[in-house]
């Protein structure tokens, strides 16, 4: 019997309790539901590895349902349904992420080949995800890395601020380590024994958002089977970090500012109010300014988030960091793949020095990850980073007095030679070792006149 359970999504229920039964006749853990509202649910409730769902349902559609599956839960693999009719939009599913699909009735042996392939696949994604998080999380929980002023600078704001309970805003480019700060300040708060709780508001699900946030009731909604807390009963004593809280509803902005002007909520589909004590941080790489502006942010919220700001530099503003960064990612993957790898040479360094790092910190760590997984006898080779980062490195900044001087010594060589052979190109070109038609173009990039030999 499969560990992980399945999912059944159709709004025909006789249907759906027949695929019910004929899948735990097979060994398999199944859920079902009706709808693709509550299939979301069960989604964020339980751990989940296949979803088998119709495509024509009401209200949320089986393509919609597949678009939210990839947003919240891209490990999950989604087998589509579909009637004769819908052919091409099972079609456009795997296009867009689907695992494969059948034409109802479906042949029940080949659908739970598919199931079992679709299964085999989740759980080896799912593996990488965690493993993945593990990464970053052993990254996230340094201090904020470098020897720049910057560096220090922000490392002592974190210190400073992390004696107070404000509010805090920090701003910055996406991959700047705007997590790292905020894990800084709370640990440098007398809530460090507390839950540090993230909240990614760009990731949440609208529909489930507040179940997420304030918790939820047994039977709120449909496969609410058990009282689950929310973040903000979870961040009692401690911390809650709202990263990329621009991306917010306006809805959900009017019922933030309720619970951090009252410090108290209901859970869904309860009555009870919950007191919460915590520090709030915030972030985002937005301008919230001009959000307030544009009235796709309420000022309120604004000026209650904006107590005390900090913005963080790009990478780019603080390249001294970026080798210090690339020995602490170095020894950290090194570890987690148990491989030796000797440090960087100073043209690798160079070259990543020279890149403007549009990814931030980000993307200087998925870099490293990259050189350490293709390393072979504790090397790393230059021809396994991105063209972008070789091709920066390969654009040096040449004084002009000595471009100049290059271009005077290479016109009067040209025209020296082309007077040697009585203006017979192809004889000037042969010595000089270029070709030809190079030979044309510099002649004619430079203006030098001559009267043409036969060739």
């Amino acid at each position: 019997m499969t560990k992980i359970p399945i999912l059944l999504v159709d709004d025909d229920r006789e249907l759906l309790e027949v695929y019910e039964k004929i899948f735990r006749l097979k060994g398999f853990q199944v859920l079902s539901c009706d709808n693709s509202e509550a299939a979301l649910t069960i989604l964020q409730e339980h751990n989940v590895s296949v979803v088998i769902s119709d495509i024509i349902m009401p209200r949320m559609d089986g393509m919609e349902l597949l678009h939210a599956i990839k947003r919240i839960r891209p490990a999950v693999e989604v087998i589509m349904l579909t009637a004769e009719g819908s052919i091409s939009g099972a079609v456009e599913a795997v296009k867009r992420g689907a695992f494969s699909y059948f034409v109802k009735p479906a042949d029940i042996e080949e659908l739970i080949s598919s199931v079992k392939k679709a299964e085999e696949l989740a759980n080896i994604k799912e593996e990488n995800d965690t493993l993945k998080e593990h990464i970053a999380s052993l990254s996230d929980s340094k201090d904020f890395i470098g020897v720049s002023h910057i560096a220090e600078n922000l490392r002592q704001k974190a210190e400073v601020i992390g004696r107070t309970d404000s509010a805090v805003l920090i701003t910055g480019e996406t991959g700047t380590g705007k997590e790292v700060l905020a894990n800084m300040i709370h640990k440098n708060s007398k809530r460090v024994g507390k839950p540090f709780v993230c909240v990614n508001c760009g990731a949440l699900n609208e529909n489930l958002i507040e179940s997420e946030l304030f918790g939820s009731e047994r039977g709120a909604y449909t496969g609410a089977e058990k009282q689950r807390k929310g973040r903000f009963e979870t961040a009692d004593g401690g911390t809650i970090f709202f990263d990329e809280i621009g991306e917010l509803s306006m809805n959900m902005q009017v019922k933030l500012l309720r619970v951090l002007q009252e410090k108290s909520f209901e859970r869904v589909g309860g009555s009870e109010s919950i007191k919460s004590d915590f520090r709030l941080i915030t972030a985002t790489n937005r301008d919230l300014k001009k959000e307030v502006e544009a009235n796709r942010f309420r000022a309120d919220l604004y000026y209650r988030i904006n107590i005390i700001p900090i913005e963080i530099p790009p990478l780019r503003e603080r390249r001294q960091d970026i080798s210090v960064l690339c020995e602490s990612f170095l020894l950290q993957y090194a570890k987690e793949m148990n491989k030796k790898i000797n440090p960087f040479g100073s043209q690798l360094i160079k070259m990543l020095e020279n890149y403007d790092w549009p990814g931030n910190v980000r993307e200087l760590r998925n870099i490293i990850e990259r050189l350490v997984v293709l390393s072979v006898d504790g090397e790393v080779d230059i021809e396994d980073l991105p063209d972008e980062i070789r091709g920066a490195a390969e654009i040096e900044t040449v004084p002009a007095d000595l471009k100049n001087m290059t271009k005077a010594f290479e016109k009067e060589y040209i025209t020296e030679m082309i007077n040697k052979h009585n203006g017979n190109v192809a004889k000037a070109a042969e010595e000089m070792c270029i070709a030809r038609k190079n030979l044309y173009k510099k002649l004619n990039d430079y203006g030098i006149k001559y009267r043409k030999r036969q060739e």
